[in-house]
């Protein structure tokens, strides 16, 4: 029986899924008056010439430094890690984070830049490093207004998640079609 999972992954839906969770974190970061830019690469050296580590660059993210938000994606029946993610809650995104810091922690640093992948599995389940993202912008959206952060946070996991499923959706509808 083949993967319906894999079977998604094909295609221009997976660019389109990631820059829909980029877009809408980016805008969560505007509407908390933080400084971003999109897909910001590396560039100091040939070989590294098309290597983004910040899909969203915020400055002053932690104490003055800034950070780059890195957005994946990832399943947990990949064969690689169906195991361990069969036994427990969030192992796909935690390999996912892992991934992300060993592929850019050097080259943040570099830059003095913070590494923050924001791991989601396509169920929804999001690494521990994007829980924390999410509630610090709750944190800084609530400042001076009169929303409370509990009801923040739940709009960013609404807007993110939902953006998800939809592209799960579009990508599964389309690989049907395809095949008709």
């Amino acid at each position: 029986m083949p993967n319906v999972q894999n079977s998604v992954e094909h295609g221009g839906f997976v660019v389109t899924r990631h820059n829909l969770l980029r877009d809408i974190l980016a805008g969560f970061c505007h509407r908390a008056h933080l400084s971003v830019k999109i897909e910001v690469g590396y560039g100091l050296s040939r070989e590294n010439i098309n290597s983004r580590p910040a899909d969203i660059l915020v400055q002053r993210w932690d104490r003055g430094h800034p950070a780059a938000f890195n957005v994946t994606v990832t399943s947990p029946l990949t064969p690689a890690i169906l195991n361990i993610s069969s036994i427990y809650e969030g192992a796909a995104g935690r390999v996912a984070e892992a991934r992300k810091h060993t592929t850019n922690d050097a080259k943040c640093q570099d830059l003095g830049w913070l590494c923050i992948p924001l791991a989601v599995e396509t169920y929804g389940n999001w690494g521990k490093e994007a829980h924390e993202v999410f509630n610090r912008l709750a944190s800084l959206l609530a400042f001076g207004q009169t929303s409370h952060k509990s009801g923040l946070l739940l709009d960013i996991y609404s807007h993110v998640n939902m953006s998800l499923v939809r592209s799960i959706a579009r990508a599964i509808l389309g690989r049907a079609l395809v095949k008709v």
